[in-house]
């Protein structure tokens, strides 16, 4: 029966890793802005019809992801978007926007799922001509240069309409009339040195421009109690969905190849693999609905049937999707599997459900974009697998260490047992781990100058304290056992296994919270 275990668990293992082998390929580098025209910061001189904007790997704005606003708040929703290879987007505007100071806000979903946001800002001063500025005999003043200065009362450009920004001819240098400022475009805000003062040569008066940079920047100002709630309960499923994962598949190499022939303990940890299946797959369910809400940044989403469309068709859908039937199809087998454990259906079945939430974790986070699709497909799949069987089982050891001494139980032969499962585990997590952190991770630094690099770091700290840990029970306490009897050590050994089980429990809250982290 254990030899028939290992190799269907090895054939499941492989058909998960060619699963996500053969799955169309995402981007491999780290996705953020990298450039912009008009650039940040910039000065420009005419009135902006176009605005691109150009990202290191592909992406997909996400809900209204594309805008811009004015120094006083305003929107200006550009009236086209578009890209031919998704990673050189740009805005258009029938209407120019005129001087003023602009932000524009992107708001993107990468190709491993992930949302990014942030914003540049640039300044437009549209100057008068040189002809314009020049009296004429007989003839009104021009319009004075203080007119620009100070904001206009009159007039509020709609949030859902373009900015009609100049009423002239924007690109007409030798036109002897000035482009006259709309009432509906926020004037910008100059220095104390009077336009007069400058040369009369049009290209002169930006470097005497100074705008004044708006105190709360765009996003922030978007920012609401739905966008807020919604990276909460995205925390909390993600620190639900590992921990789930540590208990199923944890539990199926505890049923395995610690508890065989064990009737009694069987049907314990049976239960604690069905409960955590149910877990997973409500928290993957909850994961996909909050998904909707994180995307369109309105609590509505949450039972919109084309936002949660949305969110299903993308990688972190399917991934939800996989576990979901992951979780499923667990809690089902190993449900109704109550009389015998060890029919092959009953095996196989709980083998597929462990295997599809393996490979689940190859489907979404940013670390699968990163390196080559097969390598790091193999690497996360072996990584959480190791991690999960060494976590959970310590989990399982910690509570049949207490049954089986209160019954009067043997526990040499299992700790022996799981002892050399974690050993295997261990290393193989750690291997697989070493080349995720290569694959993701530019250079040697990032380790502590990245946020992905700081939360990898203390993970593992925490690996290090629970390795250390289970060492000396494998290298002290349960040699002990042999020497002294179960009686005499038995105490340490149970707070060692509680300690080294709390210790791999932060490690999986960490990891919930590294695989979001920015790696740059």
């Amino acid at each position: 029966m254990a030899r028939r275990a290992v190799v269907t668990l090895w054939l499941v293992l492989l058909g998960s890793l060619v699963l996500t082998t053969v799955w169309p390929a995402t981007a491999a580098a780290h996705t953020e802005l990298q450039s912009s025209q008009p650039s940040d910061g910039e000065i420009v001189g005419e009135p902006v019809s176009q605005i691109s904007l150009t990202f290191t790997r592909p992406v997909e704005p996400v809900s209204d992801g594309l805008t811009a606003f004015d120094e006083n708040g305003l929107e200006y929703r550009p009236d086209a978007t578009d890209s031919a290879d998704g990673q050189i987007w740009h805005m258009y505007y029938e209407t120019p926007l005129g001087s003023g100071h602009y932000e524009v806000y992107w708001r993107v979903a990468a190709a491993d799922a992930h949302i990014i946001e942030g914003s540049f800002s640039f300044t437009v001063l549209v100057v008068e001509s040189e002809s314009a500025l020049a009296p004429s005999s007989g003839s009104q003043d021009v319009q004075s240069t203080e007119s620009p200065v100070e904001p206009t009362e009159s007039g509020t450009v709609a949030q859902d309409d373009p900015p009609s920004s100049t009423t002239g001819t924007p690109e007409g240098p030798s036109d002897t009339q000035a482009p006259s400022i709309s009432h509906a475009t926020p004037s910008p805000k100059v220095n104390s040195t009077p336009l007069e003062s400058s040369p009369s040569s049009p290209t002169a008066a930006p470097e005497e421009f100074t705008a004044e940079v708006p105190s709360t920047s765009s996003f922030a100002r978007r920012g609401n109690t739905a966008a807020t709630g919604s990276q909460r309960i995205a925390e909390a499923t993600r620190i639900l969905i590992f921990l789930a994962t540590m208990g199923v598949v944890g539990g199926l190499a505890f049923l395995a190849f610690i508890v065989r022939g064990e009737p009694l303990d069987s049907e314990r940890v049976r239960r604690w693999v069905s409960g955590n299946g149910i877990v997973l797959a409500a928290s993957a369910a909850v994961a996909v609905l909050n998904r909707a809400v994180v995307i369109e940044r309105e609590w509505s989403a949450f039972w919109s049937p084309d936002a949660i469309a949305d969110a299903v068709s993308t990688q972190f859908g399917v991934a939800a999707g996989i576990r979901l039937l992951g979780g499923l199809v667990l809690a089902v087998a190993l449900y109704r599997a109550v009389a015998n454990l060890s029919r092959m259906p009953t095996v196989v079945t709980a083998l597929l459900g462990g295997a599809l939430v393996i490979a689940s974790f190859a489907f979404d986070g940013h670390t699968v974009t990163e390196g080559p699709r097969w390598l790091h497909s193999i690497a996360s799949v072996s990584h959480v697998s190791a991690a999960a069987v060494w976590s959970g089982g310590v989990v399982l050891l910690a509570d049949l260490l207490w049954r089986r001494h209160r019954r009067g139980a043997d526990v040499f032969r299992p700790l022996m047992r799981f002892s050399r499962m974690a050993a295997t585990a261990l290393v193989l997590a750690g291997a697989a781990g070493t080349v995720m952190a290569i694959l993701v991770l530019n250079r040697f630094a990032d380790l502590w100058s990245t946020p992905w690099g700081r939360l990898l770091l203390a993970k593992i700290a925490l690996v290090a304290v629970a390795a250390a840990i289970g060492g000396h029970n494998r290298w002290v306490l349960i040699p002990a056992v042999e020497r002294q009897g179960e009686t005499a050590v038995h105490r340490r050994l149970r707070r060692a296994a509680v300690i080294e089980a709390i210790a791999l429990l932060c490690v999986a809250i960490i990891t919930a919270f590294l695989v979001a982290a920015s790696a740059v």
